[in-house]
């Protein structure tokens, strides 16, 4: 697969900061086309500091994509079981990290975490809290389940998801990055659909639209540029807004479709070859080169690690 991607983030019309953050990697494999890391983060609005939090979330997924980049081809040979350990321990590791840093500034900082990993037509999901991760095909399909107490209650049958966008517990999670004694993540596998989009978003972007607004607002036959993404990012956010949404609203857009470099005919082999500007034996281990990186956070403040 290949991938283009847009993102847009706003603060929203009522709060002071935006406690929200980014993180996108993109990278070229011979022999198997693009893998892709995207995560959106969402500092907790009623803690302080939520945008320490976000930010250190995704600065630890970076990371984690920068150091093991050559090692994934391995990494992902057979399943991501690997690629699993990797983030639990990371997750553990930040948890730990943000404790440590509530303890001693007096404060008590959180956020939520869905990251989005593809390799060749792959996918691992990651999803700590209510951000969210849709698939948009020939129907929208939300690809994580929400860990807050209004999700529960939409599963239990006690309220409908109509009557949970606008609970006035809405905000209430079960699990938060930073808050709590242990943060169990939750890991969804599939496989990633050509001429697809994938939406990755903080709440503030659902509670004011209904599942069949954001699936109207997001189909890929009319979405066939990154300004035509960005675009229909920046409408959905003025509407959020216009309706009153008060939460700082941050999504991400990944099209897909097929990659060339993975086609037997010695044109995508040389395309590939000359992208990485290097000679490749067709019969060498899988090389991957880093494509695109962005990161978008809002505070200069770092946790320190363990």
């Amino acid at each position: 697969m290949e991938y283009l991607v847009a993102a847009y983030t706003d603060t929203g019309i009522k709060k002071e900061t935006n406690q929200d953050s980014i993180c996108v990697r993109r990278a070229a494999v011979t022999g198997i086309g693009e893998t892709i890391l995207a995560v959106v983060c969402d500092g907790m609005g009623g803690l302080k500091k939520g945008e320490v939090a976000s930010a250190a979330a995704v600065n630890a997924f970076g990371r984690w994509f920068d150091t093991n980049l050559s090692n994934l081809p391995m990494l992902c040979s057979t399943d991501f079981s690997q690629i699993r350990h990797h983030w639990r321990r990371l997750i553990e590791g930040l948890h730990q990290d943000l404790l440590r840093y509530s303890a001693k500034a007096g404060v008590q900082l959180g956020t939520t975490a869905a990251a989005f990993f593809a390799y060749g037509d792959r996918y691992l999901l990651m999803n700590i809290g209510d951000s969210r991760i849709y698939e948009r095909k020939k129907a929208l399909r939300q690809l994580t389940q929400d860990q807050s107490l209004v999700a529960r209650e939409v599963a239990a049958g006690r309220i409908t998801e109509d009557e949970s966008r606008h609970h006035p517990q809405r905000n209430i999670l079960l699990q938060c990055l930073g808050t709590g004694e242990q943060i169990t993540p939750v890991f969804t596998e599939g496989r990633v659909q050509n001429d697809a989009l994938y939406l990755l978003c903080s709440d503030g972007l659902c509670h004011e639209l209904s599942h069949k607004e954001i699936e109207d607002r997001f189909q890929a036959i009319y979405l066939k540029s990154k300004d035509a993404m960005i675009a229909a990012l920046r409408e959905t956010t003025e509407l959020c807004k216009h309706r009153g949404e008060t939460d700082n609203i941050t999504a991400l857009l990944l099209k897909t479709q097929e990659s060339v470099y993975v086609r037997p005919q010695k044109s995508g082999i040389n395309r590939i070859k000359q992208m990485l500007h290097i000679a490749v034996p067709d019969n060498a281990a899988p090389v991957a080169m880093l494509l695109e990186t962005a990161q978008v956070i809002h505070t200069q403040e770092v946790v320190d690690r363990e």
